[in-house]
C-alpha cells in the first residue's frame, strides 16, 4: 500500500477559509490508501500535482464527444478510457475499480471517427426523442412501418378524464403537469379538434417529449399518438435559465401510470390499449419497476413454456421500485443498471422497451432484433455525448475547493472516527474510492490513478453489506440465481443477454451488490439512493437526519381559477422549489394517517418506524413470488384526482422503498457536509 499524501498548502489555506473545517487539520486523513506518513514521498511530485486546480472541467460527456468539439469528420477518435478497466486496473490506489469492461458486437461498429461519431449519435437522438418524425420508434414497435397510436380525438378529451367542465386553455400545460413530462423544447405537433393535420402540419396542438405523433412512410400525418417510453423514464426539467428539459436525465418527475390510465379512459376501449397499464409497473410518482428484468424474460421469451415455466423465474424476488439513472453519466460507466447487471456496450437491452412485442410473442422476431441492433449501438452512442447540466445557482468557490479535498481524501474509517459501518475492501476510504476522481488535482495524482484517463469513471460494486441500504433490488438480482447459482434458461438464451451479464451474476455465494455511481450532475438527479428514498444529498450524508418516512415533494402551484380542479406535477422551478443548501427539491414530511396515507394499511400509527402488518406480510410475499408485486392495485383502478395525489406520496414503509444505509457518512460533520455538497455543485 502507498502511503500518506502530504495534503499540498494551498489546500489547507482552502480548508482553513471553509469554516475552519476540522478534517483538514486531523480526522480528514488524505492517504492514498491505508497507511502512515510516507518518507519517501517525492517531493517533486507533490509540486508537479499542486499544479493542477481542486476544480474543472468538464460536466461529464464522453470523451470522444469533448474530443471531437472543433475537429473535423475525418478525425480519428481517442481510446475510450474505460477499455482501461481491466483486471488489476488502479489495485492498491486510492480508487477502486472492480466492474470492467466488456466489449460487445451487434454488427454496428462502434465509431472511429469524429465523423462516424456525429452519424451515430444523430441516430440514436432520433430514437430517443424524434418527436414528429417519420418512423421514429414507439412503444413495443420499433422497427415497425405504421404503428398503431391512440387517436387525437381521444387524446383531446382527456380533460373530460380529469372530470373538467371544459378544456382547458391551457391543456397542453395541464397534460405535462399531470403526466410528469416536459413539453417538447422542439415543435411536436398533434391536432387540434376540427384539425386535419395534413392541413396543419401535424396540428397547432404541442406534446410532451413522452408522445410523438405516428405518420405513415411517405410522411403523411396519422393522427395518433404514440408513447416515447424511454424518454417517459429519463426525461425531468428544471426550471432555471439556460436549462429547462432534462433530455436523458434522472426521470423523477413522471408517472405512466397515470398516463396510461388517462389514456385508457379517454379511448374507452377503443384504439390501441398500452398493455403496459394493466398491471403495476410503479406504486408512486417519479420511481418504477423498471428493471424487472423477470417480467421481461416473460415477454421477450417466444412464449416458450420451458422459459415462461423456470422456477426461478416463477420464484424469483420482485425487484420493486426504483429510480431511473441520468443517461448523461452513461459515458462514465462500465457496467450498468443499479445492479451492474449489464455491460454497458450491451446496447441491445437499452432499446427493449422499443422491441417489437408483437414479433416476440409469436417467436418471430428476427426483424425485431434487426431493428435493435440497427438502432442500439447508436442509441447508447448518442447518450454518451450528454454532458450533465451545469448548477444554476451560486457557488462558494473556496468552499467548494474545501469539498474536493473531502470528497478525495477523507478516510471515514481513520484513527478516532469510530465508523460502525463495514470498510470496503478496496480504496482509500473515501468518497472517491467508490464513486471515482473527478478533481484535475487528484485525477493527475499517481496515488489516486494510475492513469489520468480513468478520471470521472465510476466502476466498483460495492457488497450490501457495506452499503446496507434497501436490500430488496440487489436480493431480487440473485434470487434468479439461487438453488444451484445457476441462471436460469430463459436468462441465458435471451437475445437481449447475448454479450453476458455484469458483475451481479458473478458474485461468491450469490453476494448481494449494488455499483456505485458516477457523480457527473448529482446535484439535478434528486431524490437519491437507488429506489429515490431520500429527497437531498444532506440527507446522504447525515443518516440521521433529512431522512423522513414519508413524505411529499411539493407540486407546482395551480392556476388560481384552476386550484382544487387539476393535478399539478412536482414543482421543478429551481428558485422556489430547490433547497440550494441540502441539494435537493424542498418537501413536505407526513404522518401516519396524515392524507396520502392510510393507517394500518400502509404504515403504523402505534409504531410509526415500523411498517404495518399487512405490509411486512406482503413484503413476504413479494419476496417469495415477484410478479405477484405487478398485480393492479386497488388504487389504480380508480384513478382520479384523489387518488394520483397520494402517488406523490413515498412511503418508505413500503416494500423496496427503504431510506437505511450509505451510514458510513455519520462521521462527517456538518461543516463537511456543507463543503461536500458545494463541490457537488461543481460536477
Amino acid at each position: 500500500m502507498r502511503g500518506v499524501r502530504i495534503l499540498p498548502a494551498t489546500a489547507v489555506a482552502t480548508c482553513s477559509l471553509a469554516l475552519l473545517l476540522t478534517a483538514c487539520g486531523g480526522s480528514s486523513s488524505s492517504s492514498a490508501a491505508n497507511g502512515g506518513d510516507n518518507p519517501n514521498q517525492n517531493n517533486d511530485e507533490v509540486s508537479t500535482t499542486q499544479d493542477y486546480p481542486l476544480l474543472g472541467p468538464p460536466r461529464g460527456g464522453s470523451v470522444w464527444s469533448n474530443y471531437c468539439k472543433g475537429r473535423d469528420d475525418n478525425a480519428t477518435l481517442p481510446q475510450d478510457p474505460r477499455e482501461l478497466l481491466v483486471p488489476g486496473v488502479n489495485e492498491g490506489k486510492a480508487v477502486a475499480f472492480n466492474a470492467h469492461w466488456r466489449s460487445c458486437d451487434i454488427g454496428v461498429s462502434r465509431p472511429t471517427t469524429c465523423g462516424e461519431l456525429r452519424e451515430q449519435a444523430e441516430l440514436g437522438e432520433f430514437v430517443a426523442y424524434g418527436n414528429g418524425e417519420i418512423g421514429t420508434p414507439v412503444s413495443f414497435a420499433g422497427g415497425q412501418e405504421r404503428p398503431e397510436g391512440v387517436p387525437a380525438e381521444a387524446y383531446n378529451n382527456l380533460w373530460q378524464v380529469w372530470g373538467l367542465e371544459a378544456r382547458p386553455d391551457n391543456f397542453d400545460e395541464l397534460v405535462a403537469q399531470r403526466h410528469g413530462a416536459p413539453l417538447a423544447p422542439w415543435r411536436n405537433p398533434y391536432p387540434l379538434p376540427g384539425e386535419d393535420p395534413n392541413l396543419t402540419d401535424g396540428g397547432s396542438g404541442q406534446l410532451p417529449v413522452i408522445y410523438t405523433q405516428i405518420r405513415e412512410p411517405d410522411g403523411t400525418w396519422t393522427g395518433e399518438i404514440g408513447t416515447k417510453v424511454c424518454a417517459a423514464c429519463h426525461s425531468g426539467h428544471i426550471d432555471a435559465p439556460g436549462l429547462g428539459a432534462m433530455l436523458g436525465g434522472a426521470g423523477s418527475i413522471g408517472d405512466f401510470t397515470v398516463s396510461g390510465s388517462d389514456l385508457n379512459q379517454a379511448q374507452d376501449g377503443g384504439g390501441a390499449v398500452n398493455p403496459i397499464s394493466a398491471i403495476t409497473i410503479s406504486e408512486n410518482r417519479g420511481t418504477g419497476a423498471i428493471d424487472f428484468f423477470q417480467l421481461a424474460y416473460v415477454l421477450f421469451s417466444g412464449l416458450d413454456p420451458e422459459l415462461l415455466l423456470n422456477e426461478k423465474i416463477l420464484l424469483s424476488q420482485a425487484i420493486g421500485n426504483i429510480k431511473s439513472p441520468p443517461w448523461w453519466n452513461m459515458a462514465y460507466r462500465s457496467q450498468k443498471f443499479h445492479g451492474a447487471v449489464f455491460p454497458t456496450d450491451a446496447s441491445r437491452i437499452d432499446l427493449a422497451a422499443y422491441y417489437d412485442l408483437t414479433q416476440s410473442l409469436t417467436g418471430n422476431d428476427e426483424e425485431a432484433l434487426a431493428w435493435n441492433d440497427a438502432h442500439s449501438g447508436p442509441f447508447q452512442v448518442w447518450t454518451e455525448t450528454l454532458e450533465s447540466p451545469q448548477y444554476p445557482g451560486p457557488i462558494d468557490t473556496q468552499l467548494a475547493e474545501a469539498g474536493a479535498v473531502l470528497f478525495h481524501s477523507k478516510d471515514l474509517w481513520a484513527d478516532g472516527l469510530s465508523n460502525p459501518a463495514p470498510r470496503p475492501d478496496e480504496g482509500n476510504g473515501s468518497c472517491a474510492s467508490c464513486h471515482g476522481a473527478y478533481s484535475p488535482r487528484y485525477a493527475n495524482d499517481p496515488d489516486y490513478l494510475e492513469n489520468p484517463k480513468l478520471a470521472g469513471l465510476a466502476a466498483y460494486t460495492v457488497p450490501m453489506e457495506v452499503v446496507r441500504t434497501d436490500p430488496v433490488y440487489a436480493d431480487a438480482m440473485q434470487t434468479m440465481r439461487r438453488f444451484d447459482g445457476s441462471l436460469p434458461p430463459s436468462i441465458e438464451g435471451q437475445n437481449f443477454n447475448w454479450c453476458g451479464l455484469g458483475n451481479s451474476v458473478e458474485t461468491e455465494n450469490n453476494t448481494p451488490i449494488l455499483l456505485a455511481p458516477p457523480m457527473w450532475g448529482i446535484w439535478a438527479s434528486a431524490p437519491y439512493f437507488h429506489n429515490g428514498a431520500v429527497p437531498n444529498i444532506w440527507g446522504v450524508l447525515d443518516p440521521d437526519s433529512e431522512r423522513p418516512d414519508i413524505w411529499k415533494r411539493v407540486s407546482t402551484p395551480a392556476r388560481p381559477d384552476q386550484e382544487g380542479k387539476v393535478v399539478m406535477g412536482f414543482d421543478t422551478n429551481f428558485e422556489r422549489a430547490y433547497d440550494q443548501e441540502k441539494l435537493g427539491w424542498k418537501y413536505e414530511e407526513l404522518g401516519c394517517g396524515d392524507p396520502g396515507t392510510q393507517a394500518f394499511l400502509d404504515c403504523n400509527p402505534i409504531d410509526e418506524e415500523q411498517p404495518s402488518t399487512i405490509q411486512a406480510l406482503l413484503g413476504l410475499l413479494y419476496e417469495q413470488i415477484g410478479i405477484t408485486w405487478n398485480l393492479p392495485r386497488p388504487q389504480s383502478l380508480d384513478m382520479n384526482n384523489e387518488t394520483i395525489e397520494n402517488r406523490k406520496v413515498f412511503n418508505t414503509h413500503l416494500y423496496s422503498q427503504g431510506n437505511q444505509g450509505h451510514d458510513f457518512t455519520a462521521v462527517l460533520t456538518d461543516n463537511e457536509r456543507r463543503a461536500i455538497i458545494e463541490y457537488l455543485k461543481t460536477l
